[in-house]
């Protein structure tokens, strides 16, 4: 299995956090001094602000996130955490043969061989870290940050996309590219009337839980975007009590049943100890074979949605949603 889960925030981030594909509005140009990728330009962020004089040509990138970001824009890192590829990473390294120097993220941030890139910006937008990490990269480069204290999760992909292409000094790159996953979701969505006005549940099998996704309150545009909307008793669950017991499997019912397993034999139930149980058997959605699992690969570019993930993510998992919603 892919190395999923990256940062001890990662188990609440895989709550589903795709971000506003169709309508997204993005703070990046009134929290900087200066226009959207004209120089001067001084971003400020929750930790500060970063000046650039000029745009940017050497980007180092400290998340999986940000060099998604990069990749989407053109744009190729001087370095990046070698953690293994995700299947649309490598697609996109073996589209453009990239060929990128990277760094051991094992024991966090490698400021050292950061500083030996001698990069000219650090692209750190959903930099899980950065409340510790953020004065040590600073000091080797302007730091691209999220730009208030709650944008690590408030901030969507979209938003993130934008503040780099403005940072960057190609905003029209950041807009196309937003405007690509936004045209992908909306031509999928066209193309399978059967999934408006249908209810979905989307839960993820942690190793300590069965993990309601779809609660309200969350960002589940990924569903949403697509024509789904979500059951009543999503009400019920919110991100600090999203967890459900075995007992209480019957709060997965809907029109429609995902399950994502990223965990594979360590989460807390495996796929067959799930589908066996008598309890998941009796739900009138899996009855009806309305019930779908998405691969494992996929649960993390839903989870950390990004403008190259995202894509990926949507070919992978619009059939077996179609499956489900007929």
């Amino acid at each position: 299995m892919r190395t999923l889960i990256r940062t001890t925030a990662a188990v609440a981030a895989v709550l589903v956090s795709a971000a506003a594909l169709a309508s997204c509005s993005t703070s990046a140009e009134t929290e900087a001094s200066g226009e959207c990728g004209v120089f001067p330009y001084t971003l400020a962020h929750a930790f500060g602000s970063s000046a650039f004089e000029e745009a940017p040509e050497r980007i180092a990138v400290v998340t999986d996130v940000d060099l998604d970001i990069a990749i989407a824009l053109g744009v190729e890192p001087v370095i990046y955490p070698g953690y293994e590829l995700g299947a649309w990473q490598q697609e996109a390294f073996d589209e453009r043969g990239l060929q990128l120097d990277s760094y051991d993220p094992a024991d966090g941030i490698d400021f050292e061989a950061i500083a030996a890139s001698k990069p000219d910006a650090i692209l750190a937008t959903s930099g899980w870290s950065l409340d510790e990490d953020y004065e040590k990269l600073s000091a080797i480069a302007p730091v691209i940050a999220y730009t208030t204290e709650d944008g690590l999760d408030a901030m969507t992909w979209a938003d993130r996309t934008e503040l780099a292409g403005c940072a960057l000094g190609i905003p029209e790159k950041a807009d196309a590219a937003i405007e690509g996953v936004g045209d992908a979701f909306a031509a999928a969505a066209a193309a399978h009337p059967e999934f408006a006005g249908k209810t979905i549940t989307y839960a993820v099998i942690h190793p300590d839980q069965i993990t309601y996704s779809s609660y309200q309150g969350s960002d589940v545009s990924f569903f949403t975007d697509l024509g789904f909307t979500l059951p009543e008793i999503a009400a019920e669950f919110t991100g600090d009590n999203a967890g459900l017991s075995k007992e209480n499997i019957d709060k997965l019912e809907a029109d429609v049943l995902v399950i994502g397993y990223p965990f594979g034999d360590e989460g807390l139930l495996t796929r067959s100890e799930l589908e066996s149980d008598p309890l998941f058997q009796s739900l009138d959605v899996v009855k009806r074979g309305a019930y779908g699992v998405i691969g494992d690969d996929v649960a993390s570019p839903i989870a950390y949605p990004s403008p190259l993930g995202l894509p990926w993510a949507l070919d992978a998992v619009v059939p077996v949603l179609a499956t489900a919603a007929k």
